[in-house]
């Protein structure tokens, strides 16, 4: 089984997230990342690289990522 390279799953991620504009698809898609993220890192490690990586393209590219940054703040606040 070929390694994962966290990178490229994040990326794949963002812009499967940015090409809708379903709130629950993008969620989904968040939670799958994570999941990925996780086999290979801790949950804080992975919330944090995605994290990091989704805050980047909402400064980068506001218009497309609104909505991806919005689900993502929602998550981060029940995760506390």
């Amino acid at each position: 089984m070929a390694e994962m390279n966290p990178l490229e799953v994040i990326e794949e991620c963002i812009e499967k997230a940015k090409a809708t504009t379903d709130r629950d698809l993008v969620a989904h898609i968040l939670a799958e990342t994570l999941a990925a993220l996780e086999i290979d890192n801790t949950e804080d490690d992975a919330v944090n690289m995605l994290g990091a990586a989704v805050a980047e393209t909402a400064r980068k590219d506001p218009g497309r990522s609104a909505l991806l940054f919005a689900v993502w703040t929602e998550l981060e606040q029940q995760r506390q």
